[in-house]
This record gives C-alpha cells, structure tokens and sequence, in this order.
C-alpha cells in the first residue's frame, strides 16, 4: 500500500485564477485542485487506488451507459464550485436532468457539484481535509458522497 501526500503551492491570498490558467497547468503527471486560493497538487495514487477506481468506475459506466441515466466523469475532470474551488473527485456522476440545453459537454468545467461523489480514501487523507470536500459538495448540489 502506498502513501499519497498531497503538497499545498502557495499563492497569493489575491491571486483569483481563471478557468484558462487553471487548465493551464502543466501536464506532469500530477492532478491539481483550487482549493481556498492555493493549488494543491493532489499527488499520484497507488495501484490499490487505481485499481479501486477502476473496478468501480466500470461497474458504474455499465448502468449509466445501459440506462441513459446521464454522464460518467473521472479524476481528470474539475468542477467549479460556488466559491470558486475546483475539485476532482476520483468519480462523478451527473444526472441527463441537470445537463439538459446541452449539445455537448464543455471542455472546461461543469459549475457546481456532481448528482454522485465518489472519493476513494488515502492513508493520508485527514479527517477535516474529508470533513471540508464533503461539505463542499453537498453546498454545491451533490445528493451522495461515497468515501470508499
């Protein structure tokens, strides 16, 4: 089992990022969250985590995809909440109700949380960092948490 260490970059308390330097961010391998201002660098995840994810992320697609129930989204996605975090969660889910008016879905980022939040838990994760991103998201629209 591996440790995955989250490492905060510090910016500045006035620093206000936009969607387009958001996205900018290098592509190092890392995934990257805005959270309260600071880019945090959310680190690699284990095999165990991959594999966790993947697993489930199949299972679901499956019924999602079967049923037209709306649109399966991973780890790579960010999401804009209302006080201007983004946040990836390992697994989301949004109902076909909520993307109505749609054609498409946008490269950029979906605004508020996802209908379903699955967050595959680390060893190093802490009770208050888990505490915050689930208050976040059902702030933001989100009707279920599955912290695995």
């Amino acid at each position: 089992m591996s440790i995955r260490e989250t490492t905060v970059i510090k910016t500045p308390e006035t620093k206000v990022w936009t969607d387009a330097e958001f996205m900018a961010l290098p592509d190092d391998g890392n995934r990257y969250e805005l959270v309260k201002g600071e880019l945090v660098n959310m680190g690699n995840s284990g095999a165990l985590h991959g594999y966790i994810a993947i697993l489930l992320s199949a299972a679901l697609f499956g019924l999602v995809t079967s049923r037209k129930l709306g649109v399966l989204l991973d780890s790579s996605t960010a999401f804009t909440m209302k006080n201007g975090n983004k946040r990836s969660p390992d697994i989301a889910f949004f109902d076909k109700e909520r993307l109505q008016g749609l054609e498409e879905l946008p490269t950029g980022f979906l605004e508020g949380g996802p209908d379903l939040v699955v967050e595959i838990l680390s060893p190093g994760n802490t009770v208050a960092e888990i505490e915050d991103k689930i208050a976040e998201y059902f702030a933001n629209g989100t009707l279920d948490i599955s912290p695995l």
